[in-house]
């Protein structure tokens, strides 16, 4: 009998067993679950049956009677919430329980062992390890090493021996599709196909394709701050998600999803990442943007500019009067000399000598300015300024209150003897009208010395703009640091404040012991690492100092070209560098090799051999007179690659304005969704999106909308151009009107039609 016939048919029957324990495992979890679920309503019903309406008159035995059912009723609904996650995973083995097989012999043993590999483990009533977890040790093999020498780190130490197969599986409905052996290869059969398939809404899990690189920073646990460097498609985002996956794995007894959290570009990407956990069987983490967290945390007092707006003034406002200025200061503002001027503003606010005065009372003295100082210098000296100014006040308040009390008493003493008539409570309340003029003038003096205003600070700060720029060593020009500080006084008198100055105002507030604790976080996930800037860092270390730091981004998709990172080498002294390490990615997965090269020209870089050998459509660049006939083009070519099976199809424009108009023109004759706002909700199919809030998003087919000379035509804009070129995976056509844009001259021969 063919030897291939025969290991299929192995192979299909220990499938068949497999299958067969994970019903018999779901059916028993669902029996679980229905037990609870009759148990919390006999838990129920037997509340209201023998308890009752609960009150205080009825005595503290129902009290604690009632209380004892509630917790019960906790117990059975964490239970049932655990069974019904068991439940999911059950189903979705069901359909796929297993992707791939090791047979690995440890050293010095005879034979080798079979260990099969798949999202979660699956063990039978007699302990056997049916399925591996991906994230168990052994199964890091598999990611990790060709056939021959291998070895891998379990918590008795580092097992040796030798790969002797490595079998990937194709498993769908329960079905074995296809099966095949291989080596570590980057363009394997199954990475192929998988590259190959049109995407839909959401982001996918990638375990059956995580590439030796990715899962050296999945399981790296060796340094607390990593740094990943990856280009666009490399799965750098997938990566971090794996990561979280693992470490929940790991870690089970020590951190959950509300230890970890995730800081996002925008809520667009929260969103459609947000299924690739559920799918490894683990809940979500916390997810929000930069931007969302800091206007939390500055409140709702003032008017808070988002980040989309600030990149849509940038793009749209040029020739406008006074959008130099306001360049100039977003550029001032995310140096790194910016953050020591800031540090040099903190250090004089904590050391500076302030005037206190004596607290009166009448004549009767409350406190000296002496003791005062002494208080804000040596007793709270070693607390930031906010909590410090806090310590005071509730000093001086306490030190006050037992005055305050004896006049209060005065005064009803002396009422109650001249106006027999008024009973206790109208006394009293006038006594407190008496001395209320008084009280009120000590308080309100404690108030002031007491005082702390994040706005004034800031405006304070650029008040003497010029003594703290002199005490670091850079070179400013005098006339730029003084429009800077006109311009942000006049803004802040406004009572309006930019994006770039609540950073700023984050970071300060920080500094000074005003923002709350997050000592609970264990891990930080950050994406698209380079649209922060060096005082973004340095906020996200103060905030979370006891926590890992895992930073993922790509210089070359830099969408802000004032406001960004710049280099890694910018934030080194910010983080430990003995505790950091920095990864590189650099193999694309995304799109096809035609249009990886494509993009790469547009930075002047060969492709070299980083590069999936996936082939596709080349690129179009397509001149067209208008941008009537723009609007018209993309209509046809909508129908056409729908027609040719794509799902899911992108028309990035260069700004939200022009986004919107696109938007106008096909809402009446087609099916489409827009993203104008960072807070609009993602959807796939076909989508309209300006390019600096598609970024980490992917399309089967990407349309860029209007790559004129008059659209793109500076040299800072290239970067935005090529991040909207590397969402496509199959199909990119670029249109444009007028000149082809400059940034492409070296990309490819642009046509006409």
């Amino acid at each position: 009998m063919d030897r291939n016939y025969m290991e299929w048919k192995e192979e299909e029957d220990r499938l068949s067993a497999v299958l067969q324990e994970v019903k018999k495992q779901l059916n028993e979890k669902r029996d679980f679950k229905e037990r609870f679920k009759k148990d919390s309503i006999a838990t129920q019903r037997e509340l209201w049956q023998d308890i009752g309406s609960v009150s205080v008159n009825n005595g503290l035995e129902q009290v604690v009677d009632f209380m004892q059912f509630i917790n019960t009723m906790k117990v059975q609904k964490r239970s049932y919430e655990f069974t019904r996650k068991l439940e999911a995973k059950y189903e979705r083995m069901l359909m796929s329980p297993y992707f791939g097989r090791i047979d690995f012999k440890e050293k010095d043993e005879k034979r080798a062992d079979r260990y099969y590999i798949g999202i979660s483990n699956l063990i039978n009533d007699s302990y056997d390890f049916l399925i591996y977890d991906w994230r168990a040790p052994i199964a890091s093999m598999f990611y990790d090493y060709e056939i021959g020498e291998a070895s891998y780190e379990c918590p008795e130490g580092v097992i040796d021996g030798n790969l002797i197969l490595k079998r990937q599986y194709k498993v769908s409905d329960g079905k074995l599709e296809y099966m095949f052996d291989s080596n570590i290869n980057i363009d394997d059969e199954v990475l192929q196909a998988i590259l190959s398939k049109n995407t839909d809404s959401k982001m996918k899990a990638i375990v059956t394709t995580i590439q030796r690189d990715q899962n050296k920073i999945i399981r790296n646990e060796e340094y607390k701050y990593l740094i990943v460097q990856g280009p666009a498609g490399s799965g750098k985002t997938s990566v971090a998600l794996h990561r979280i996956a693992y470490l929940l794995y790991k870690h089970r007894e020590k951190i959950t999803p509300e230890n970890i959290i995730i800081f996002s570009p925008n809520n667009i990407f929260n969103d459609y990442i947000s299924n690739v956990l559920p799918q490894l069987g683990e809940d979500n983490t916390f997810q929000t943007t930069f931007k969302e967290y800091m206007h939390m945390t500055l409140g709702v007092e003032y008017k808070k500019e988002a980040y989309s707006y600030m990149m849509e003034y940038i793009l749209t406002a040029r020739e406008e009067e006074g959008y130099q200025r306001r360049i100039n200061s977003i550029k001032f503002k995310s140096s790194k000399e910016f953050l020591e001027v800031l540090k040099e503003y903190v250090t004089y606010l904590e050391k500076t000598e302030r005037s206190f005065p004596d607290i009166f009372y009448g004549d009767n003295l409350i406190i000296s300015a002496k003791d005062i100082e002494d208080l804000y210098f040596k007793d709270y000296g070693m607390l930031p300024l906010k909590r410090r100014l806090q310590k005071i006040r509730e000093r001086l308040l306490y030190l006050f209150d037992p005055y305050e009390k004896r006049q209060m008493e005065e005064a009803y003493l002396k009422l109650k003897e001249s106006e027999p008539y008024l009973d206790n409570f109208e006394i009293r309340e006038l006594g407190k009208a008496l001395v209320k003029e008084e009280v009120e003038k000590v308080h309100n003096e404690i108030s002031r010395i007491t005082v702390f205003n994040l706005i004034d600070i800031y405006k304070n700060l650029f008040i003497d703009i010029e003594l703290f720029t002199s005490k670091i060593n850079a070179d400013y020009n005098r006339k730029l640091i003084d429009e800077i500080k006109s311009y942000t006084l006049e803004k802040l008198n406004d009572y309006s404040f930019n994006y770039e100055d609540q950073v700023p105002l984050l970071y300060l507030k920080g500094v000074l012991g005003d923002l709350p604790k997050t000592s609970e976080i264990k891990y930080v996930i950050i994406d698209e690492a380079q649209d922060y800037t060096p005082l973004q860092y340095e906020i996200f270390y103060q905030l979370f100092k006891e926590a890992n730091i895992t930073i993922l981004g790509d210089l070359q998709q830099s969408i802000n070209t004032f406001m960004r990172l710049g280099d890694y080498s910018n934030i080194s002294t910010v983080f430990p560098m003995d505790n950091t390490f920095r990864i590189n990615l650099s193999k694309s997965y995304r799109s096809t090799l035609e249009i990886t090269r494509f993009s790469r020209r547009l930075l002047n870089e060969d492709l070299g051999e980083e590069y999936v050998t996936r082939s596709g459509d080349e690129p179009v660049v397509i001149g067209l007179p208008t941008e009537e006939d723009i609007r018209a083009a993309l209509l046809k070519d909508i129908v056409r690659y729908k027609g040719r099976g794509y799902k899911s199809i992108g028309i990035i424009t260069r700004t939200a304005k022009e986004a919107s108009n696109v938007y106008g023109y096909l809402k009446e004759k087609l099916k489409v969704k827009a993203i104008i706002d960072e807070d609009d909700e993602y959807v796939s199919d076909l989508l309209v999106i300006p390019a600096y809030l598609a970024k980490g998003l992917e399309f089967d087919v990407v349309f860029i909308y209007n790559a004129g000379e008059g659209n793109y035509s500076h040299e800072e804009e290239k970067l935005l151009l090529y991040t909207a070129c590397t969402r496509a995976l199959h199909v990119l056509n670029i249109y444009y009107s007028g000149q082809c844009t400059p940034l492409l001259k070296e990309s490819v021969k642009p046509i006409s039609k």
